[in-house]
């Protein structure tokens, strides 16, 4: 996914301030224009386009910046995933730490608020009917790897359970990548691994996303993604293995009739430990 530069964002700040009002008065998106996250929102993009706001949140705690920034973005992010008209700019909100992953030269000056900054994204530089053809079948593939993440966490959630239901949907099947998660949660299944225990911490995101070729019923999509998989064992009543891993992913995506499904997902090995490594060395 492609972001604007502070310059390109510098040149394009009345169209930028005109989506920001139009979103925040779109119903479908706001019911409470007026609410603490759309201010929160208003006032990161107001500092993106000029740093030397007067906010409302500029003393606001982590805890309470990370909480208005949730509400926002979830909020947003399924407004994207709507059909219907085209979105011409989008908003992202993300912390300053993770600014270096979305492959902004210019992230080290990148204005932020309460430790948020507002990433844009501009759909309207389209010049004809096939690059905009071309743009919407990049946005929906970001979709479908957006869908097929949080359809491999739920899967993985619903421990000691098996549903796939929800996989054959994104993935196509018999595929690598299907077989791969399939295998992951039967092996979980019989050690009785879970993490929908209480209070369980495990959560994944989606931190960048690019679609890098597209050839006849196949595409090849990048992705920077955080797994946090604290995996509970319901037999010793402990937690007994954590995935924690940042990494750069690769997704070979192919047409299925009219739908585009995940055929591979290549990914780097953990870095941590795995399990049969932990027994071994505490036999030593």
């Amino acid at each position: 996914m492609e972001y604007l530069s502070l310059q390109e964002i510098q040149a394009s700040s009345e169209a930028i301030s005109t989506a920001l009002d139009m979103l925040i008065k779109t119903k479908a998106v706001t019911n409470k224009p007026n609410a603490k996250q759309w201010r929160f929102l208003r006032d990161c993009v107001r500092c993106l386009l000029s740093p030397c706001l007067n906010s409302e949140f500029l003393d606001l705690s982590p805890v309470q910046a990370a909480q208005l920034k949730f509400e926002a973005e979830d909020r947003l992010r399924r407004y994207y995933l709507r059909p219907g008209r085209p979105i011409d700019i989008l908003f992202t909100l993300v912390h300053k730490s993770e600014l270096a992953s979305y492959g902004l030269v210019d992230y080290a000056a990148y204005p932020s608020l309460a430790g948020y900054c507002v990433l844009v994204r501009d759909h309207n530089d389209r010049h004809d009917t096939d690059h905009e053809q071309q743009g919407d079948l990049k946005t929906y593939l970001e979709r479908v790897i957006t869908e097929c993440i949080d359809a491999e966490f739920r899967a993985y959630s619903l421990l000691p359970q098996i549903n796939t239901e929800e996989l054959r949907r994104w993935f196509c099947a018999d595929s690598p990548a299907m077989k791969e998660i399939i295998n992951l949660l039967t092996r979980h299944q019989k050690r009785g691994w879970v993490i929908s225990n209480l209070l369980n911490p495990s959560t994944k995101r989606l931190l960048n996303i690019k679609v890098k070729k597209i050839t006849g019923g196949e595409a090849v999509v990048n992705t920077m993604e955080y797994w946090y998989l604290r995996w509970f064992d319901m037999n010793s009543g402990s937690y007994t293995y954590i995935y924690r891993e940042t990494n750069r992913q690769i997704y070979i995506v192919k047409k299925e009739s009219d739908d585009w499904k995940i055929f591979q997902n290549l990914r780097p090995s953990p870095r941590s430990s795995i399990p049969h490594r932990w027994k071994k060395r505490q036999k030593t």
